[in-house]
């Protein structure tokens, strides 16, 4: 059970985090919390309450004594969970969010210090998907059902879902006093900052063959923290900078799931079987995310060709398939494995683990578990069956590229020896782009620093 505040004396830390996924699932958001809670707490004691935005329905119980679970869906607006919960501070993964953005408003209304992370990271692909192609696959997700997961079985539409959180914005917009006019300038406003998400230009770094993609518009402008933990190069903070946040609130910082790689990079894993143990990470690019041709019925009949290569041309494999733990649909590709057999499925395992038990990663983009890959020196296919253009980890020529099924055994059979020809090249790449580090004490400190000055009564 969580202690109450009686219990713990009056220099609790109340800390709520907006996050769409429960916190036992493994993101940057739950891993930060994983890390950083145990070094707070050596100077404070700390209450993390966590509103779930994207529940669909689905309660759970919380185990970690520091943790308390809200719903979105639960409450009218983002006023009337910060009247009840009362934080000290307030956590968000900047960026284009409806619900983030109206817990910042009252925040900033009620001057409530927030931190956040912000990605800082080269852009995976460069060039952009037509603007025709977006909106109609994301007119299709509008209607799509979704779950969460293997164990449950709740589905709701996520146009549905979407509707409310907007409703949700405007009645949050209602409880700081907005009148109906500014409420509407403001959902316009919006609109306009998520459209110009999609409208690229090209900026060249000074990293050789490497393109950050930036924004026109100062898309994330309204998404700001007072603190915000960037992981990237110097040309990413720019892209953050040039994207409306305030380069005085930014702190640059390794990347913990990388670091959490490297660690395991030394580590061999022991095989428990004889087979090739083959992981295949999923790409869900419905939303416009570089230029290809992707489609869920082409992603379907990617698998279905990938199961059907394996089991004719490598009898002793292993696949499990890793989908997106929260951007794909766990019931959707259940169905489509139902007729293969031996096939695992996973959506919520740890990925770093995953790719510890592997032998081979087949993937068709560069992704971050790709990343995470690389990084574990773990041989990489990309099977190029989206024809993405500019994929970062094909243009570097730091994987072996398939370019159709009928290549896909002959890949198998090189890849290893592809990774030892090209280590020095991989390593170099690595080295270049990547920003890794244990920066979990690093954004400790800040946090507390920042509370030294606008919370001093906690101290």
């Amino acid at each position: 059970m969580l202690k109450n505040d009686k219990e713990i004396g009056n220099n609790v830390l109340k800390i709520l985090v907006v996050n769409d996924v429960f916190p036992h699932i493994r993101n940057k958001t739950t891993i930060l919390f994983e890390n950083i809670v145990p070094l707070i707490k050596k100077k404070l004691e700390v209450k993390v309450s966590w509103v779930i935005t994207d529940d669909y329905g689905e309660r759970i119980k919380v185990t970690n004594p520091n943790y308390e679970v809200f719903y979105l869906s639960d409450y009218k607006n983002a006023r009337e969970i910060l009247e009840k919960i009362k934080p000290d501070l307030c956590y968000h993964l900047a960026g284009a969010n409806v619900p983030d953005y109206a817990f910042m408003l009252v925040e900033r209304h009620l001057k409530i210090p927030n931190f956040g992370l912000a990605d800082g990271r080269l852009d995976y692909f460069r060039g952009e998907s037509s603007r025709k192609r977006v909106l109609l696959e994301q007119g299709k997700q509008f209607f799509e059902k979704k779950n969460v997961g293997s164990e449950n079985k709740i589905q709701t539409h996520r146009g549905k879902n979407f509707l409310k959180k907007c409703l949700f914005l405007i009645r949050t917009l209602r409880s700081i006093g907005k009148s109906n006019l500014e409420i509407v300038i403001e959902i316009f406003e919006l609109i306009k900052l998520f459209y110009g998400i999609t409208k690229f230009t090209k900026l060249r770094t000074n990293q050789k063959n490497l393109v950050n993609v930036i924004g026109k518009g100062e898309f994330n402008k309204k998404f700001y923290c007072d603190l915000m933990f960037a992981d990237g190069t110097p040309a990413g903070i720019d892209f953050l900078v040039k994207s409306g946040l305030k380069r005085e609130n930014i702190r640059t910082v390794g990347n913990q799931v990388f670091y959490n790689a490297f660690k395991k990079r030394a580590q061999i894993s022991l095989k428990d079987n004889n087979k090739l143990n083959i992981l295949f990470i999923t790409a869900n690019l419905a939303g416009g995310q570089g230029k290809s041709n992707f489609s869920k019925s082409r992603r379907n009949k990617m698998i279905e060709e990938t199961i059907t290569s394996l089991n004719k041309f490598h009898k002793k494999t292993s696949l499990v398939i890793k989908i997106h733990p929260t951007a794909e649909n766990y019931t959707e590709y259940k169905q489509l494995l139902e007729k293969f057999e031996n096939i695992h499925l996973s959506q919520k395992d740890d990925i770093i683990d995953l790719i510890s038990k592997s032998d081979v990663i087949i993937t068709p983009v560069t992704s971050t578990a790709a990343i995470i890959a690389l990084i574990m020196n773990k041989p990489i296919i990309i099977w190029n069956y989206f024809h993405v253009e500019q994929d970062l980890l094909l243009r570097t020529d730091t994987v072996l590229e398939c370019k159709n099924i009928s290549e896909l055994n002959n890949c198998l059979d090189s890849v290893e020896s592809f990774r030892k020809k090209n280590a020095e090249k991989i390593n170099k790449l690595i080295e270049t782009t990547l920003s890794y580090g244990d920066s979990s004490q690093i954004i400790a400190n800040e946090i507390l620093n920042l509370l030294k000055s606008r919370k001093p009564h906690l101290f």
